[in-house]
């Protein structure tokens, strides 16, 4: 993706989590859009608050671009050549409206630390947001925490340096600069600053910033991650992030090791419209009488949905149209799909859309297929119980209940088999999709009449066993499919809803 000469780009990795990397990110796309940069927003690994927060605050969607994911097959498959999984990431991006021009910076925000990546052998690491930096030849801005440390960081810089992970080969991630970050006084900060010096004087990468923890935007966070940006973003005083990050980062100097301007027009460089059209309108009511339409459930409980899903559905034949379980009933569609999301902390409204609930049980008792990842698989249960003993009832389209509870139940990279006797044309071949598992919820019975929708694999080639649930046309999982990666299924669970008109 860096090969696209019309696109410069940056990715904004941590040393660790908890480096700082989401409020950074946020700042410097407030700073870059003030001097007149348009700043095209992604994240590395399966997450959807941060890439939430990017598009809240950039005006188009930001994509998730995973190596691991994209590459696709069993989780023991030699991975594709580094030329073929380039192509595969950048199709996902090419499924987007994205900024381009001389003024434009594809940002990436990375995931965990730097080498962060899936198990494996030799010590793993695929995936991890230097697997990208590599594979796209996209500079790196590493983060560290400085918090409790002193000369000690320079240290860990040199290590991100000189680490070569066995994946990367004769390969190496390209540094534009180090940032510390959770500075505790401008005495921290002049330490930091010596420290680092011989390191710009023997590799040629400069300090480029210390951002201290005095005056740093402050994002508030869930079991799931950071609050929603839906829920908080309009609070952000964008003006006062962008000033903070000028104040303390070297903002020019970053600039020109990217090949940027310090500042341009606003005109210079523009996103392409990046909206859907809205579900009213004439064009695509019309296209709608010849092709399917996927029913998407998106407001506050249901938002964990990959940018890149609506468009690749689209091209698949299907017409998509939102709507709010929250509030809504079921528009008139070919299939409905129920994303991931908090629908916890909205049981009470959910439990009081019962017109909704209604419309799914009479819909899925005639054939309409549903599918529903994580907390929309939880939606199409039969209750689930809270942490503070309630208990919400939902739709009981699959014969299970689940409980939430405090620690997390899982979390992971997937790959999974899909068993025979589901989807059309999945029965001739192995087909093989990659995702990622993250809840804090587990079903508390067996299903009963149902029958899983695939063997659970974890990246490292552990067997997980039968993983989900379907009844009838009905199907739910823990697991959350990457496109790219799922090709197989949508085009099977769409030919579900052919079959069906």
């Amino acid at each position: 993706m860096h090969s696209e000469s019309s696109l410069s780009s940056l990715l904004l990795a941590g040393a660790g989590s908890n480096a700082g990397k989401t409020v950074t990110a946020a700042a410097l796309i407030c700073a870059l859009q003030a001097r007149g940069l348009v700043v095209q927003p992604a994240k590395t690994g399966p997450d959807y608050i941060d890439a939430a927060w990017h598009a809240a605050l950039c005006g188009m969607p930001s994509v998730n671009l995973d190596a691991w994911m994209a590459a696709g097959g069993p989780p023991d498959a030699p991975p594709p050549s580094p030329r073929a999984l380039r192509e595969r990431l950048a199709r996902i991006r090419g499924r987007l409206a994205e900024a381009r021009g001389k003024n434009a910076l594809l940002l990436v925000e990375g995931a965990m630390g730097l080498f962060d990546g899936a198990a494996g052998p030799d010590g793993g690491g695929l995936g991890s947001s230097a697997h990208l930096a590599v594979l796209c030849r996209m500079p790196v801005a590493l983060l560290i925490n400085t918090r409790g440390m002193g000369q000690s960081a320079a240290a860990l810089a040199e290590g991100y340096l000189r680490f070569r992970p066995p994946w990367a080969g004769r390969g190496k991630p390209i540094f534009a600069g180090f940032v510390c970050t959770h500075v505790g006084s401008e005495r921290h900060a002049a330490l930091l600053r010596a420290a680092f010096a011989p390191l710009e004087r023997r590799y040629g990468i400069p300090l480029l910033g210390c951002l201290p923890r005095a005056g740093a935007p402050d994002i508030a966070s869930r079991h799931l991650g950071l609050v929603q940006a839906q829920e908080a973003a309009g609070s952000l005083d964008r003006v006062a992030l962008a000033r903070w990050l000028e104040t303390h980062l070297r903002v020019d100097e970053l600039l020109e090791r990217l090949g940027l301007p310090a500042r341009a027009t606003a005109s210079a460089s523009l996103p392409l419209p990046s909206s859907p059209p809205p579900n009213d309108d004439k064009a695509a009511s019309a296209s709608r009488r010849r092709r399917l339409v996927v029913a998407i459930a998106r407001d506050e409980a249901f938002s964990f949905l990959y940018a890149d899903l609506p468009p690749l559905l689209r091209r698949l034949g299907a017409d998509v149209r939102f709507f709010s379980p929250l509030r809504e009933r079921l528009p008139q569609c070919c299939g409905v799909y129920l994303p991931g999301g908090y629908p916890e902390l909205h049981a009470a409204a959910l439990t009081a859309n019962v017109a909704l609930r209604e419309d799914l049980r009479r819909a899925a008792k005639d054939g309409l297929p549903v599918h529903g990842e994580c907390g929309g698989y939880l939606y199409l249960m039969r209750s689930l119980r809270l942490t503070d003993g309630g208990v919400a009832s939902f739709c009981g389209l699959l014969p299970l209940d689940a409980r939430l509870g405090t620690r997390r139940a899982a979390l992971g990279y997937r790959a999974v088999r899909l068993l025979p006797g589901w989807l059309p044309g999945a029965d001739e071949r192995p087909v093989w999709l990659r995702g990622h598992e993250f809840h804090y919820a587990e079903t508390a019975t067996p299903p009963s009449g149902a029958t899983a929708l695939w063997q659970s694999y974890a990246s490292d080639g552990l067997e997980l066993g039968p993983e989900g649930c379907r009844q009838g046309n009905v199907s739910g999982s823990w697991v959350h499919l990457y496109p790219q990666a799922a090709l197989a299924f949508w085009r099977g669970w769409l030919r579900l809803l052919r079959r069906r008109t």
